[in-house]
């Protein structure tokens, strides 16, 4: 756990020569516990699921075993508290394997469920075979769920320490840009081109500091059929994905709580233009960037710049938002 807070740490703040370090440290340690939780021949096709709750959320954790060893995790999250254990299980065991279409000769839970002989006839059908749907007490299958249960504490903290850290970069872009509230849902924008002809325009958008891809858009630039007009493409671009919300469609709901617009000051000013056409008082910032095309601040569209070298979370955040959007 600790080998992957700083791998995470290190990648944040672009020290990625020693991300890698820890990360194939943290493999090679991986590849010890795997082959430490072997497990008997009885035993050798089985899943083991436990349901946990932490304080903002819960996890199911199934872990896969094949041929004597541990074979894979999966994880499930739940933005609840307080849901019955049961209940959940019983839902998420039915759908689960619905899903996957199979089931193994064993299942291992760390609560009773609802209809456990309902699902364990269905288990069945899936497995094509006999399969026992059972909830250990003791022995060698009760270190089995235990060890499924401490997996799934370990990925909410672990998710929990990344809404943290996330949260805490947002706070820090919102006092070195002086906006009045917290940035929750980013917007940002560039416009690109295959040898001036082709002009298209993105529309990637962040919330609460992690990509939001089903709201992503690329646009077909009209305005630029005759020629390379990076100006105007903006401006189409920034005007139909505000008009989109004006005449109330959902798919462009609702409006973000900054513009990042990839350029300098007359892209940002272009963009405080087509805010002002809707009234709108939305903040915005051009991203400069630097001769190895990385953002090295943001532009108010007065030329007012911020220097983003001097809290690395922040130029992390922009630099990711940047890499997102051109690709």
């Amino acid at each position: 756990r600790e080998l992957t807070e700083k791998m995470n740490e290190a990648a944040e703040e672009l020290q990625f020569e020693r991300a890698a370090d820890l990360r194939d440290r943290l493999r090679a340690i991986q590849k010890l516990g795997t082959r430490q939780h072997v497990v008997a021949g009885a035993f050798a096709e089985l899943d083991a699921i436990a349901f946990v709750q932490g304080q903002t959320r819960a996890c199911v954790c199934v872990l896969h075993y094949g041929g004597g060893s541990l074979q894979s995790k999966e994880y499930t999250l739940f933005h609840l508290t307080g849901g019955d254990p049961a209940e959940v299980l019983s839902a998420f065991v039915k759908q689960y394997y619905a899903q996957r279409g199979a089931a193994p000769k064993t299942v291992l839970l760390s609560h009773e469920i609802e209809d456990a002989d309902a699902a364990g006839e269905y288990l069945s059908s899936l497995a094509g075979r006999k399969a026992e749907l059972a909830v250990p007490q003791r022995g060698e299958r009760r270190v089995l769920t235990r060890l499924a249960e401490k997996n799934a504490y370990e990925e909410i903290e672990r998710r929990e320490k990344q809404s943290e850290r996330r949260h805490k970069s947002l706070e820090l872009l919102q006092s070195v840009t002086g906006m009045a509230a917290l940035p929750l849902r980013l917007e940002a924008y560039d416009i690109s081109n295959f040898a001036g002809q082709d002009t298209v325009g993105s529309m990637i958008v962040f919330v609460e500091g992690q990509p939001k891809k089903s709201d992503y858009r690329k646009f077909r630039i009209a305005c630029a059929a005759n020629g390379q007009d990076d100006y105007a493409s903006m401006r189409e671009m920034l005007t139909r994905r505000v008009q989109r919300y004006a005449d109330g469609d959902e798919k462009f709901a609702p409006l973000p709580d900054v513009f990042l617009i990839d350029g300098g000051m007359t892209h940002a000013a272009v963009a405080e233009k087509v805010c002002a056409a809707f009234g709108l008082h939305i903040p915005i910032f051009g991203m400069v960037k630097d001769d190895r095309h990385r953002t090295r601040a943001l532009t108010t569209a007065e030329g007012h710049e911020i220097d983003l070298h001097a809290d690395p979370a922040v130029f992390a955040l922009i630099g990711q938002i940047q890499e997102e959007t051109h690709r």
